[in-house]
């Protein structure tokens, strides 16, 4: 298996180890701000003055129409190999800390079609990300031929040789669930993970 998971829950907030490509990735999953600043803050302090890669997804319960869409459910960020997610549903508030960080220029937010995540954390949530790049873009825009508007799965293949797999039962499942299943975290994890490392390798590598 390409991936797997253990998580140690309390209260509100479950760490896991996410195992996927050769790496490790450690995921907190909270709905409490003060983890989400608390992580925010490390960070900040971490990558301090230096341009930085954020994989960024957000994940949002189908709806039966092709013309409404609901709320986001969870904000997912990634750098390395440390993953938060954030389950915007149930905040108990909007978590400050994590806004600045989101608005520092210096850390790049990135995914396919991050515009349409990053509008709908604006509109919402009143999230805002000062700095984004899409990475089907920036992955056409250097290669002119190559990909025919790729999805994160033939990006992550294609630069990385990472190899996912993007289940339709997980994809399609309940984001708003006040719990979400093991499925569910390494799914939205991995997401931001491949995010991340196709954005570095793009925009930090070549």
């Amino acid at each position: 298996m390409y991936s797997s998971y253990g998580g140690s829950s309390s209260g509100t907030t479950s760490k896991y180890n996410v195992k996927f490509g050769g790496q490790t990735i450690e995921t907190t999953v909270t709905n409490k701000a003060a983890v989400a600043n608390e992580w925010a803050n490390a960070m900040l302090s971490k990558y301090s003055g230096r341009q930085t890669v954020v994989g960024l997804d957000s994940e949002w319960k189908p709806t039966l129409s092709p013309y409404t869409s609901n709320k986001p459910a969870t904000l997912q960020l990634c750098i390395d190999n440390t993953c938060l997610i954030v389950q915007l549903f149930y905040l108990d508030e909007i978590p400050q800390t994590l806004n600045k960080f989101l608005a520092n220029p210096n850390f790049v937010f990135v995914g396919v079609e991050v515009a349409v995540d990053i509008l709908k954390l604006k509109n919402e949530y009143g999230l805002v990300c000062n700095s984004y790049d899409d990475i089907r873009d920036v992955a056409m825009n250097k290669w002119p031929g190559r990909f025919s508007r790729p999805g994160l799965k033939e990006l992550a293949s294609e630069i990385c040789g990472l190899f996912m797999t993007k289940p339709d039962h997980v994809c399609q499942s309940n984001w708003e669930a006040s719990v979400l299943s093991d499925a569910q975290v390494e799914y939205a994890c991995i997401d931001a993970y491949a995010s991340y490392k196709i954005g570095h390798k793009l925009l930090m590598e070549y």
